[in-house]
């Protein structure tokens, strides 16, 4: 199954990376080691935005305007293919720009965009940010309040024997799923949102070493980036 998972990471150009470094030891794919057990191990295939795509931005709208847009949907007997993997791809294809223009009609920004609801309106499997939407990646203090997720991961500089001090490679420092796994599915206390996810980091940190919790505690600059991945 595909699910949502939104990262939280300091400021930094090199998105990918910072994500590959948190997501390492969580891969399914990798052999047991002194290093890895792979009974914390959730994903075995990740990309930056795929199916979950615009979903920070379809959180900004009031779900009343959504469903004026799937009621004009309706009326206009758009419609997709009969197969699906992750979002309705919207079949013929000639309904494409129709869809997009009264997207953009009802959701008028500053560049046009593809709807975000569909197959066509990005690369589900694109590397890097190749698969993502405007605002995939987004300052985590501009992230609107009602964006749900599956799992949410705040990140952190690693601690480095060289250094003696936390400025290795980022790794998570704190996280969230809806469910665990504990010898039976156990849920989580946690509502899946994003902004309560991060009250409760904060409220876990808020006791620690003032040193360390600068490096790790979310702070609004910080990016919250969306992912979609599988297990």
């Amino acid at each position: 199954m595909h699910y949502h998972c939104e990262i939280v990471i300091p400021p930094t150009a090199n998105i990918e990376e910072s994500l590959k470094s948190v997501m390492a030891k969580f891969d399914e794919n990798l052999e047991e080691s002194e290093d890895y057990s792979s009974k914390y191990a959730f994903w075995d295939f990740w990309v930056i935005g795929g199916r979950w795509a615009g979903h920070k931005l379809l959180a900004q709208y009031d779900p009343k305007q959504i469903d004026e847009f799937y009621a004009w949907i309706d009326s206009e007997k758009i419609t997709v293919s009969g197969w699906q993997a992750g979002k309705h791809e919207l079949s013929p294809a000639t309904q494409i720009p129709k869809v997009d223009a009264m997207w953009n009609q009802m959701f008028p920004s500053a560049i046009p965009i593809k709807c975000p609801l569909f197959r066509h309106s990005n690369d589900q499997y694109g590397k890097g940010l190749a698969g993502s939407l405007p605002q995939d990646v987004m300052r985590l203090g501009d992230v609107p309040e009602r964006l749900g997720c599956s799992r949410v991961i705040f990140a952190g500089p690693s601690y480095e024997s060289r250094t003696k001090a936390n400025t290795g490679p980022l790794e998570a420092k704190f996280m969230l799923a809806e469910d665990a796994w504990n010898g039976c599915i156990m849920k989580v206390d946690w509502d899946g949102k994003l902004k309560t996810a991060v009250e409760k980091c904060r409220d876990h940190f808020k006791n620690y070493n003032p040193d360390y919790i600068e490096q790790v505690l979310p702070k609004d600059e910080w990016l919250a980036v969306t992912m979609d991945y599988h297990s």
